[in-house]
């Protein structure tokens, strides 16, 4: 019954490995989909205003800061979460070595 709390957490873990390949596709996602739309937003604009590439290249340029922007709030949050199953793996392990003391092992 003392391994099923650690089970749980390594579990847990092993969840948040899951998501962090997840994240990794969910980021190709945010950058290239904002990319694709500024792309062909920007080439229209462009062409309808006689602009060059002015719109284009501007979109894209706001394209990647917002890109950026996701994926940062998205990597803070997803840190809090690991931070936190690796804090209860450490209480775990500090309340074996405390009741193994105890015991004199």
């Amino acid at each position: 019954m003392e391994n099923d709390p650690k089970k749980s957490i390594y579990q847990e873990r092993e969840k948040y490995r899951h998501r962090a390949f997840l994240l990794m596709l969910e980021i190709g996602i945010i950058i290239a989909l904002p990319a694709f739309v500024a792309l062909f937003l920007g080439k229209y604009l462009d062409k309808s205003n006689n602009a060059g590439n002015l719109y284009t290249t501007i979109l894209l340029f706001a394209s990647f800061i917002l890109s950026w922007v996701i994926i940062i709030r998205k990597y803070i949050s997803f840190n809090k979460k690991i931070k936190e199953v690796d804090r209860k793996i450490k209480e775990i392990k500090e309340k074996e070595n405390v009741d193994n003391s105890d015991r004199g092992e």
